[in-house]
């Protein structure tokens, strides 16, 4: 079996990323009650990640049954990399932090992120028992002693996910990847810093002009326009429009309406005035 100091280096990083996502996950659900806080009804981004835990779980499962140690290390690797870091949990973090702290929105994403830590703790405790327990002993809500006393998780799909969907979400990431291609060439000619500072208008792809919103919150934008049409997908990037919100980050012409809090858009603001700011 080779070994080196470069392969430990690689074990040691995929580990720290596993726990960093448990983490995060953590994190996110400070103050949330599993037991009177999660919400049936979910938003469509938290359809998708679900739909992805299933089918990690369905591969973990085959992979530990066959002793296929290799395949359950790559499998986890990969979900927290490539779904979980660089994709939901930034695509979330406007819901987390600036909803306001009962908002169905909101809890949809705290409701979401507890089930996929649970599956998560649950399938890294054959092979990461410690950190496993570490994370099990953190979570809310009532549990068992031990994450080792728990049964694995199973590949179930969300009760709204469908091949209809899964064929309009191949759409929404294709259409993502082109508008982050966009958006680095605008960073690169220096007429954009960070992605929220833009507004982007999209044509063809088979985009619905209904999935405006959901490629908003996905692709970090201030706004989206879709234009619908198919063949290719076509991306164009403009200054986003309004004024930046102190609190979000996000640019909208609601800046400056609110009296009390010149510097918020009117959703943060509505929130601050509540007084449930998350």
């Amino acid at each position: 079996m080779p070994f080196s100091t470069e392969i430990f280096g690689r074990v040691g990083d995929s580990y720290r990323l596993i726990r960093n996502s448990l983490r995060i996950l953590l994190g996110n659900l400070s103050g949330f009650d599993p037991k009177k806080d999660a919400v049936q009804e979910r938003e469509t981004l938290d359809q998708y990640i679900l739909a992805k835990m299933a089918e990690l779980v369905k591969t973990v499962r085959e992979a530990y049954e066959s002793y296929n140690f290799p395949a359950v290390y790559h499998a986890l690797n990969r979900f927290c990399s490539v779904e979980l870091s660089a994709f939901y949990v930034d695509a979330c973090k406007d819901r987390i932090y600036c909803d306001s702290e009962g908002s169905p929105k909101r809890r949809s994403a705290q409701t979401t992120m507890f089930e996929i830590l649970d599956g998560l703790v649950k399938l890294v405790a054959p092979v990461l028992a410690f950190t496993a327990e570490e994370a099990w002993q953190s979570m809310p809500g009532g549990k068992s002693t031990s994450v080792h006393l728990e049964k694995f998780p199973e590949a179930v799909m969300p009760a709204q996910w469908s091949d209809s969907e899964a064929a309009r979400w191949e759409k929404l990431l294709a259409a993502r990847g082109k508008v982050n291609e966009a958006l680095e060439e605008q960073r690169k000619l220096k007429k954009i810093g960070k992605s929220l500072e833009a507004k982007v208008q999209i044509k063809g792809g088979g985009l619905a002009v209904e999935d405006a919103n959901l490629l908003e919150e996905i692709c970090l934008v201030s706004g989206v326009e879709v234009l619908g049409g198919s063949g290719g997908v076509e991306v164009t990037v403009f200054p986003a429009n309004g004024k930046k919100c102190e609190r979000c980050w996000k640019h909208s012409e609601s800046v400056g309406q609110n009296k009390e809090h010149p510097n918020l858009c009117g959703r943060c603001a509505e929130v601050v005035l509540s007084g449930s700011s998350s």
